[in-house]
Parts: C-alpha cells; structure tokens; sequence
C-alpha cells in the first residue's frame, strides 16, 4: 500500500486533471445535441437559470474564494457527468425494488442518494486537500461555490434528460439571486441551491474541526436539504409538510444568510492575512491586463494576475492550519 501511495504521489496530477477536463468537454460537446434532441431554446433557458447562480457567487466571491474557475468547472462537470450516472444506477436499483413511483423511492431512496451523490466532487476536493501537507483547507465559499456548481451541472443535466424547465426563472426580487426556485406549482430550493447549503456548511466544519460538534453542521444540512427535497418530490407529502419548510424558503434562506457571512468573514481573513495586498493587487489587475501588447497577451497577463490573486487567497486559508499543525508539537513538549 505504501509503495502504491508512492506511485500515485508521482504521477503528473495536475496535467492528469487537464486531461481529464478536456476529455469530459469533448464527450459533453459529443453527446449533447442528442440529448437535447433539438430543442435548444428549452435547454438554453435551463441552462441560464442554473448557470447563474454559479456566475454571480463566482464573482462576488472574488477576494474570498481559493478556488478557480478551473476548479468550479470541474465541479460541475462531476455534478453532470458522475453525479448523475451514480445516482441513476442506484436509483435504478431502488425503483426495481420499490417499484418507480412508490412512496418510499420518491420520498426517500431518490432524495438520499441524489443528494449525497452531489457530494462526491466536494469529497475528492477534501480528499486531496487532506493528502497535501500544509495545504490547509478550503473555505466555506470555497466549497460552497463547489456545491453549487456541481448542483447546478447535475440540475441541467437532469433537466435535459426529462426534457423540461425546472424553474419559472427571473419572477421575482430574489430569483434574480436563485432562479432556480421559482416554479409554477411552488418554491422549491432546486440542486444548486441544496447542494450549496451542504457545501457551506461541510466548509465550516473543515476550517473549524478542532470544535468536534461543528461535524453535526454538515449532517443536519445532509438532512435538512434531503427532507426538502423529499417532500417536494411527493405531491401528497409536499401539501403536508412544506409549511414546516416555510413553504420552501427555509434552504434558500439559509444560504443566502450562510453566504453572506462567510464572505465577510474570508474576505476579512484574507485582508488581514495579506495586510491588504489581496484588495490593492485585485484593483490593479485591469491595468495589468492592459499592459499587454496583443490581446493573446493581455489575456495572459489577466490570466496570470488571476492565478497571484487566488495563491494570497490559498495562503490565508492555509495559515491558520499551519499555525495549529506548527503548535502541536510545542504543546506536546510542555506537557511532557
């Protein structure tokens, strides 16, 4: 196992990783006009609202975030690609064994295992980090944006297959935040939304997993998100117990406030850990990316003032693991 461990730390990661991108998107671009069947304005509508809660907290979490846009593509792309065909396969399973419509595989089988299957993207996100020594952790934006973005690629993609729109899109002051809500027959959190909260809150217990009761956070979130989604998922169900869910708004309400208080808090951390350079040098990446000569090369230097930008980020999320891991073996000494 060891020698395996071995081996596998040696292999070339990060261009496996681009590979692997450009692979999935070129069996995206092969299979999706026959999944689209040519009813492209549907899809294109679906696309639009799912994508633009992916857009907006990718910008507003531009001082906060350590992840890139490379990392939330691959996100979504598991959402679309892995998400969907575990959650298939097993809810296959179930419906053969519950029968496709029986109460228990709407209420519960299908909500259980699509909502942990969206898990599986943010789980090799920790996973990697936790093998990288003095990497630290990702954040709580981190890995919610990561939740939304495989929430939101598995959402389209499962919108696709049953070729409909699962929202009644830009409606409303707050669908402008989460379209994905609004629909003709109630409001319901959608993937995105589910996903994200559990992102959030999975980010909270990484940054604070010296406090062992913060690991009930992500539990109670797996749970809340699976009751919401199960008693949507029920016509009968849903008239009983959406009251107790505020009618669908007690998710999406949760991580608009989840959201908003982690971007303060790690847009401050990274503020105070880069004693404000983060703010200075995001300022003047326009007028970096102006100094190029030719716009190949002014898309370089943005891409490379970028890449700065997220490393400020990367290491303030990282000090604080550093400090605890550099005083563990001092605290040992004096107890010794």
């Amino acid at each position: 196992m060891r020698a395996l461990g071995r081996l596998l730390g040696r292999l070339p990661w990060p261009w496996i990783a681009r590979l692997s991108m450009l692979v999935s998107i070129g069996i995206l671009a092969w299979g999706l006009p026959q999944l689209v069947d040519g009813d492209w304005s549907r899809f294109l509508t679906s696309t639009g609202h799912h994508a633009w809660i992916v857009g907006w907290l990718f910008v507003v979490s531009h001082l906060a975030r350590s992840r890139t846009l490379f990392n939330v593509a691959g996100a979504w792309l598991g959402g679309w690609f892995t998400a969907i065909w575990l959650s298939l396969t097993l809810g296959g399973q179930t419906g053969d064994w519950l029968g496709e419509q029986d109460f228990w595989q709407l209420t519960v089988a299908v909500p259980i295992i699509e909502e942990l299957m969206k898990l599986v993207p943010l789980a090799v996100v920790l996973v990697l980090f936790r093998r990288r020594r003095g990497a630290g952790t990702p954040g709580a934006v981190d890995l919610a944006i990561l939740g939304v973005a495989a929430g939101s690629g598995y959402g389209m993609h499962e919108d696709a297959l049953w070729a409909r729109v699962s929202s009644s899109g830009f409606d409303t002051p707050l669908s402008w935040v989460f379209p994905t809500m609004h629909t003709e027959v109630g409001t319901v959190a959608g993937h995105a939304v589910w996903t994200g909260l559990v992102g959030l809150a999975l980010g909270f217990w990484a940054t604070h997993k010296d406090r062992r009761i913060t690991a009930l956070v992500p539990l109670a979130a797996v749970a809340l998100v699976t009751f919401d989604h199960g008693t949507w998922n029920d016509l009968g169900t849903r008239e009983a117990w959406r009251g107790a869910l505020l009618d669908g708004w007690l998710v999406p309400g949760l991580l608009a406030a989840g959201l908003v208080v982690a971007l303060v808090v790690e847009t401050r951390r990274v503020q105070r850990r880069t004693e404000g350079t983060a703010a200075r040098f995001a300022r003047d990446i326009p007028a970096i990316a102006a100094g190029g000569a030719t716009p190949a090369r002014k898309v370089q230097r943005w891409h490379r003032a970028h890449v700065l930008l997220r490393l400020m980020a990367l290491r303030a999320h990282s000090l604080p693991s550093l400090e605890r891991a550099a005083a563990r073996p001092a605290a040992t000494e004096v107890t010794s």
